[in-house]
């Protein structure tokens, strides 16, 4: 016995990486104690998906380069949010680099750029792109005050080529908050995610006129956030200290009491504290923010219509929902839920409980390994 215990100690002072399954829903579990372990843990269990972003950005700049944005383009904007990222995820990323062949570092901090990219920079400049345009977005966030604790919950809608480099994972690291989110390739944490005080951020992507500022990148923000914050006025403080933003978007921010719901552009944003029940889509809902998005009427119709959802199955559970009541939201064919769709389908779904690879619709949802 003494000697399994030894065993076990050895194992957590080097860190492991393991992947695990949950109603054969995968996540990857890992543990490291220092950042550049953890990067080396994730760039080998992760680096198929990882190369798989890498191809899928290089074609995007073969589509785009007669607008003389080659591969070599976009590291080198990349390069420009470096002196932003705290030095501990440039060892993470390091990490990442040095355990996959022909990966660099500046592949790496190019993928953690690329969202900030691409509706911060490419899309504001650029309006009528329709290779940006094929970039079609579906997410939609769901938020419910209950009578004993907040919920929230989102699908996630993209390009049906990037599934292959979509994964979910559990960081675990000393002196910090374990967290569970998703991730695209080498991007440190997408704001869908959970940490182990119950701290939840769900993320739509806005296409809107408003250039982005060189600033922490989005990835950075939500590791931050969920590795070192417990609640969502803490995370609502923190997100407004940096002041600008490197794109538009809309964030639900939760905790054990609270939803904060966030319209953001770059250099300014609305917040409101919810009530009742809340939707966000890849629309802005305040009037004021109108002007500035790309197509007006886009998500209009998914917003109105997951309003109703929302509210119909909230009355018909008692002015409650549960996690269970959110996954037959989150499975709504065909506007909430998008499956068998050319260019865009729902690669993935998270609730405060439960998180899955596909769609809520075809596939069973696995369980988040926090307790809080």
């Amino acid at each position: 016995m003494k000697e399994s215990k030894d065993q076990n100690l050895d194992l957590k002072k080097e860190g492991y990486a393991k992947w695990r399954n949950s109603n054969d829903q995968k996540y990857l579990e890992v543990y490291a104690p220092d950042s550049y372990t953890l990067g080396l843990l994730q760039g080998e269990y992760l680096s198929k998906q990882i190369h798989h972003l890498k191809k899928l950005i290089v074609v995007l700049s073969l589509r785009y380069i007669h607008k003389k944005y080659t591969y070599h383009k976009f590291k080198k904007i990349a390069r420009n949010y470096e002196e932003f990222i705290p030095k501990k995820f440039k060892l993470e990323m390091k990490g990442m680099a040095d355990a996959i062949k022909e990966i660099s570092y500046n592949d790496i901090l190019l993928q953690n750029c690329f969202f900030d990219l691409l509706y911060g920079h490419l899309l504001p400049k650029d309006t009528l792109n329709r290779v940006l345009h094929s970039f079609n977005l579906g997410c939609t966030s769901f938020g419910v005050i209950n009578s004993d604790k907040p919920l929230t919950g989102q699908n996630f809608d993209y390009p049906k080529i990037f599934k292959s480099a979509l994964s979910f994972v559990h960081l675990k690291t000393p002196n910090l908050k374990e967290l569970f989110s998703l991730r695209l390739g080498s991007i440190l944490s997408i704001p869908a995610g959970i940490n182990n005080h119950g701290l939840c951020l769900r993320i739509n992507a806005i296409k809107s006129s408003v250039n982005g500022f060189i600033t922490i990148p989005g990835s950075i923000r939500t590791r931050l956030a969920l590795e070192e914050l417990k609640n969502s006025e803490d995370a609502f403080n923190f997100l407004i200290r940096i002041k600008n933003s490197p794109a538009s978007c809309n964030l639900l921010i939760s905790d054990s009491s609270k939803i904060i719901a966030m319209e953001i552009i770059p250099d300014n944003y609305i917040r409101k504290d919810v009530q009742d029940l809340i939707v966000r889509s890849n629309t802005f809902t305040s009037d004021s923010f109108q002007k500035y998005l790309i197509k007006a009427i886009y998500s209009k119709k998914r917003q109105k219509y997951a309003e109703k959802l929302l509210m119909r199955v909230y009355e018909e559970n008692n002015n409650s929902l549960s996690d269970e009541n959110l996954l037959t939201i989150l499975a709504d064919e065909p506007i909430i839920c998008r499956c068998r769709r050319i260019r865009a389908d729902t690669l993935a779904y998270i609730t405060n409980k439960y998180f899955g690879l596909g769609n809520a619709k075809q596939n069973k949802p696995g369980q988040i390994p926090l307790n809080f």
